[in-house]
């Protein structure tokens, strides 16, 4: 389910409050489950439970399912880490994505 957060006077882009599963994928062998809290066509928001060394800047693989209903609805891409709040999660910024998971993540803070 998606709505509006309230806006930041910093942030020119609508960003949505969701509630979606979602992951990080840290090189090729470590994937951390999480779940998306906000969204916007930058950057998102995820909440997980770390105990792994992660910095500002570092780049990580992202997966959002966008649907529970139909797990083929995922968008994928490449992130920065933009900030971590320890014991919640974790704001990254879209570096990389293709055009299926542009379109999918448009739809998405469409609805």
């Amino acid at each position: 389910m998606a709505y509006p957060l309230r806006t930041n006077e910093q942030r020119r882009d609508l960003r949505v409050g969701v509630e979606l599963p979602a992951r990080i994928v840290i090189g090729s062998q470590l994937t951390m489950q999480g779940q998306l809290k906000d969204l916007s066509l930058k950057s998102a928001f995820i909440s997980l439970q770390s105990k792994l060394f992660l910095q500002l800047n570092d780049e990580v693989g992202f997966a959002i399912l966008r649907s529970q209903d139909d797990i083929s609805e995922f968008i994928y891409g490449l992130a920065r880490i933009s900030r971590i709040v320890a014991g919640e999660g974790l704001a990254i910024y879209f570096t990389k994505m293709d055009d299926v998971s542009a379109g999918r993540l448009r739809e998405l803070l469409k609805q």
